[in-house]
């Protein structure tokens, strides 16, 4: 009995429940009916309808059909989710991603790495920079030969997407090309105090509390994707003016 503010719905008769069925199901009507009308349409009496809403805290009959004409006011009012702003970033996070942009323009070969939740992020930056152009892929498997396959390789980037920035296979999949001259790392993580944070060149970092539920991470993506996004069309423009 939410609907009006009411929860001692075991008091209700039958006869109620027959009139609240009808002015829940027909509250943009009700609005302009009399009680009689109620009680037409409802098939009860006059009196029924008076003492249902004598019983759902009403004083009067005009008193309740206010409550119907603001309740969409109340309900329907605009709803705020806050998924993005600039407290999720450092104020230099748009320097970083333009110097970040330029550098895979320039870099024969991109690498987007992560696991998990991370995975489809690292390959849905793939497949944005694929598209224009770019020579990219994603590797998702924490024992990908990553070492070996990047012997044959120069001038190439590696964008390392992880909340954390600790996860441990992770380290052990990077720390085997640390030393590279020839590859560059990016982080785009979390915690810009962590090993692979450390590890990397650039590090383009975001604001967002970890969330757990058990093992999985339920923490949020979004400041991520902007990242990918202001990636994309930062390089878009700078691939439109080739």
């Amino acid at each position: 009995m939410a609907y009006f503010g009411f929860k001692d719905v075991p008091s209700l008769s039958a006869i109620d429940m027959t009139i609240y069925r009808y002015v829940t199901e027909n509250k943009d009507e009700v609005v302009y009916m009399r009680v009689r009308d109620i009680a037409q349409n409802a098939h009860v009496s006059n009196s029924s309808v008076m003492r249902f809403i004598h019983k759902v805290g009403f004083s009067s009959f005009p008193e309740f059909k206010s409550y119907l004409k603001n309740l969409d006011l109340n309900m329907k009012g605009p709803i705020k989710f806050k998924f993005i702003g600039p407290n999720n970033f450092p104020n230099d996070i748009h320097d970083k991603i333009t110097m970040v942009a330029d550098l895979i323009y320039q870099s024969d070969n991109v690498i987007t790495i992560g696991l998990g939740d991370s995975a489809f992020l690292a390959g849905y930056a793939a497949r944005k920079l694929a598209a224009l152009g770019i020579n990219s892929e994603a590797i998702t498997d924490p024992f990908y030969p990553l070492a070996t396959k990047m012997k044959n390789t120069s001038n190439s980037t590696l964008i390392i997407f992880s909340v954390s920035g600790k996860t441990s296979e992770l380290v052990e999949l990077l720390n085997y090309l640390a030393n590279n001259a020839d590859v560059t790392m990016i982080s785009v993580t979390g915690n810009s105090q962590s090993k692979i944070a450390n590890m990397s060149r650039y590090i383009l970092s975001y604001i967002e509390p970890e969330r757990r539920n058990g093992y999985f991470d339920m923490s949020s993506q979004v400041p991520v994707m902007y990242i990918i996004e202001s990636l994309v069309n930062t390089l878009d423009q700078i691939t439109s003016n080739e």
